[in-house]
């Protein structure tokens, strides 16, 4: 018996969607018109003992007859059809339990193949059992009968009983296709719904690629009005020179406990700076905060150009990509799904990970929680015991996670951009200050009987950091 290995089904989720009668076509199927030719057809195949039967996938079952005979029956949907195939498609890894049903009771040769007379109703004959087929719409299907006991259903749990058919009244449609020379019913059939099929499954396939194009696009087009942003946050660094500039040619006339410095410039006397002074710290501490920010926002400034760059052409791309895929043959939606995450990665990506994830310069991560349960997760699940862990001391707030490998301790300005973000977590204002505590992952300890994610800490440091936006240029959030 032959193995067909070229079947190209449908999706999944457009099988579904054809099961419900939702695709084009509105759940026709095969009209009746079309069903008694092919059906007349397939008298021939009467006598022939039963070879098998097989489910390639859940809304479709191949019959076995004789030696080199298949009978493909689609019970519901839009290509809702009977005909013969030239050869059987694999079987999947786990077969389903309508095939297992009808090899143990169906048995012999086929005694006969009967249509009703006024609807879409065949019986496939094996002495006292019979494959009762339905192709009618919604309420199509497909049975397993020893006289009016269901032993099987081809679609899940036998029932006690068939359906009742709707009480509809026989419409007449003529037929789509008909023979073209020597060509039976059954031919003519499997030629018209074998094309129609390949239609259907390019559009689908036209449809998943317009969606993944779509969704990258949209993911570039955020990350380029991102990128935009900090650059023009970047464009901050000469105005803090300035100040800076300013304090350091007045530091002699301030003095520690003031809160504010109203300063001249030094290059454009018209311009003066109002700069905020911490009191608790002298003035040339605010003096080099500034000229650390200034030469962080430089540093920054030509990575994002570069960033903003590779952004703009892969936009262009998905662009140009999109256009092509209404007229895209299977051979070109090849070539482009080179453009878009591969399918594992897609599905990787729709679950959604319980934590966030930023992305620094130079592909520095930060891995953070989103509430209690995710901070449990991310803490006693996640991370390693090298990582750094990090948290606010003594408020609540979001569990970060520095991955590390073994041995190695995250850059300074890794620990404190990650300080950042747990202040930004916990929405402290801009300019105020707050202490974070870290330590490696194998030093933190869960407190037995702790409804949430309190945690007890060895050999811990801490940070003392002010809440500074600049010092998050370059990084973004991933959900």
């Amino acid at each position: 018996m032959g193995v067909s290995e070229e079947a190209d089904y449908p999706s999944d989720r457009g099988a579904a969607r054809e099961a419900r009668g939702e695709g084009r076509g509105g759940g026709e199927g095969m009209r009746d018109s079309e069903l008694r030719g092919v059906i007349e057809t397939l008298q021939g195949q009467v006598g022939r003992p039963f070879a098998g039967l097989w489910q390639p996938a859940r809304d479709r079952v191949i019959l076995g007859l004789g030696r080199d005979g298949f009978v493909l029956m689609v019970p519901r949907g839009p290509l809702a059809r009977v005909h013969s195939l030239a050869a059987r498609p694999r079987n999947p890894h786990q077969p389903f339990s309508f095939q297992g049903a009808c090899r143990a009771h169906l048995r012999g040769p086929l005694t006969a193949l009967v249509q009703a007379e006024s609807d879409r109703l065949v019986d496939w004959i094996f002495g006292d059992v019979r494959l009762h087929l339905r192709l009618t719409g919604r309420g199509g299907g497909l049975w397993l009968l020893r006289g009016d006991e269901v032993l099987a259903a081809y679609d899940g749990p036998a029932p006690d009983a068939l359906p009742e058919l709707p009480d509809l009244p026989p419409r007449y449609r003529p037929p789509r296709f008909e023979p073209e020379g020597d060509q039976s019913w059954d031919d003519a059939a499997r030629r018209w719904f074998t094309t129609e099929e390949a239609r259907r499954a390019l559009e689908q396939r036209r449809a998943a690629m317009r969606r993944a194009l779509k969704r990258d696009l949209d993911r570039s087009v955020r990350l380029a009005r991102a990128l935009e942003e900090d650059l023009s946050r970047a464009g901050e660094a000469p105005l803090l020179r300035s100040q800076a500039d300013a304090l350091a040619a007045n530091l002699h006339t301030l003095h520690r406990g003031e809160r504010e410095a109203v300063l001249c410039d030094l290059e454009d006397p018209e311009r003066w700076h109002r700069i905020p002074l911490d009191p608790s710290v002298p003035p040339s501490a605010t003096m080099e905060r500034l000229y650390q920010r200034a030469r962080r926002l430089d540093c920054v400034g030509d990575r994002v150009i570069d960033q903003i760059v590779r952004t703009e052409e892969r936009i262009a791309e998905l662009k140009s990509a999109l256009a092509e895929v209404d007229e895209a043959d299977r051979a070109r939606l090849a070539e482009l799904g080179a453009l878009v995450p591969t399918r594992e990665r897609r599905d990787r990506a729709t679950q959604r990970a319980p934590w966030d994830r930023w992305i620094g310069p130079r592909g520095a991560t930060v891995l953070v929680g989103r509430n209690e349960k995710s901070n449990r997760t991310l803490t006693f699940n996640k991370a390693r015991g090298n990582d750094f862990w990090m948290h606010l001391r003594d408020r609540p707030g979001s569990h970060l996670v520095i991955p590390m490998k073994r041995d190695k301790t995250p850059p300074k300005e890794l620990l404190l951009a990650a300080a950042q973000i747990c202040l930004l977590q916990a929405k402290i204002p801009e300019g105020a200050s707050a202490d974070v505590q870290y330590t490696r992952v194998k030093h933190v300890r869960s407190i037995p009987g702790s409804d949430g994610a309190r945690v007890l800490l060895h050999d811990e440091k801490v940070l003392h950091v002010r809440r500074d936006g600049a010092a998050l240029v370059g990084w973004r959030r991933e959900a």
